[in-house]
């Protein structure tokens, strides 16, 4: 189950992934239906192929579900991103250890907490650690993306699902017009995720924001900005390691944030301050107001990137700089061999 990148790399893609990939509780809801119909697409199939290995990524709601459905067919299960368990649903490392054989951590404090609760766990590093770098210096970046060089560069994320974009591009919309009113030639670059199409932003762009919109590039337009506007996600570990000041922002419905601070124990959302152990890049959680983001964001432009380089420095440190991807597939090719 996956999408068109799984595609392009052999993969025979029995279901797309899109249209079920929503966060929060409530959300997932109303998606009920389409995820029974994934879930059931990827039961028939797991019982008719019968694979050597299921092999989960992420996405724990769903993959728990998967796994379980395997293991009672006796296929051998390895989780590759395993869920968060150190934030919430710890009872969930008993349904790991019944259901899954191996995990394979990307975070340098999860392999120990594997190891407590006797699951066995193979930790990698984090694979953006030796993945995520710019790929054009910044002259060519600018020169593609068609905007000048010379003036200051916000790049904004607000996320790689369509209800996350629902949710934060009114408030970044609203962000920027302050911004512009106090920083007339700020240049401002939305660089679109793989799975999201043009058409899905536009409507939040009416106005004379000045968004100039990519198909890609987000290294480059986080190595390159002054600042960055990025919904909590991977993105932010990405913005940490391109040395981005960046504002960190999230939304839910009221119903999946009122249910989320009763089970959620964590002091921070974003993965550069959870693995710092402290708020290097500001959060901005549920009341996202634009006037106060606004602010925040222009004195971390007025700052410049060196008022966040020594913190950031300090992450890229705590994780493996090596070949996450190639030490994933050893481990998995390894688990074979045993089994």
């Amino acid at each position: 189950m996956g999408s068109d990148r799984l595609a392009d790399a052999g993969v025979r893609v029995v279901r797309d992934y899109r249209d079920i990939s929503v966060t929060g509780l409530s959300e997932v809801l109303s998606h009920a239906g389409n995820i029974r119909k994934a879930f059931d697409t990827v039961k028939t199939h797991i019982r008719a192929e019968r694979p050597d290995l299921v092999l989960l990524v992420d996405f724990p709601g769903f993959n728990m579900r998967i796994a379980s459905f395997a293991r009672s067919l006796r296929i051998p299960v390895v989780y590759f991103i395993p869920p968060q368990v150190w934030a919430w649903k710890r009872g969930r490392l008993r349904k790991i250890r019944k259901h899954v054989d191996m995990v394979i951590c990307i975070l340098p404090f999860e392999e120990d907490l594997y190891a407590k609760a006797k699951v066995p766990a193979v930790y990698i590093g984090h694979p953006f650690a030796g993945t995520v770098r710019p790929s054009l210096t910044r002259g060519e970046f600018v020169a593609k993306a068609g905007v000048p060089g010379d003036r200051p560069i916000l790049t904004v994320m607000p996320g790689s699902r369509r209800n996350e974009i629902r949710r934060h591009m009114p408030v970044i919309a609203a962000t920027l017009g302050i911004m512009r009113r106090r920083i007339p030639d700020l240049t401002v670059l939305l660089p679109l995720a793989d799975n999201i199409d043009e058409p899905v932003i536009t409507p939040f762009l009416q106005g004379d924001h000045g968004v100039t919109v990519l198909k890609g590039g987000s290294h480059d337009a986080l190595a390159y900005c002054d600042a960055a506007i990025v919904a909590s996600g991977s993105a932010t570990l990405e913005a940490a390691l391109l040395g981005a000041p960046t504002a960190i922002i999230y939304r839910i419905s009221r119903v999946s944030y009122a249910i989320a601070r009763l089970i959620v124990h964590v002091d921070f959302i974003g993965l550069p301050n959870i693995i710092a152990g402290k708020e290097v890049f500001p959060e901005f959680i549920q009341r996202l107001e634009p006037e106060t983001i606004a602010r925040k964001v222009i004195s971390m432009i007025d700052k410049g990137r060196q008022g966040v380089a020594g913190e950031l420095g300090s992450i890229t440190d705590k994780l493996k700089k090596q070949d996450s991807y190639r030490l994933a597939a050893d481990a998995i090719l390894h688990f074979l061999e045993r089994t």
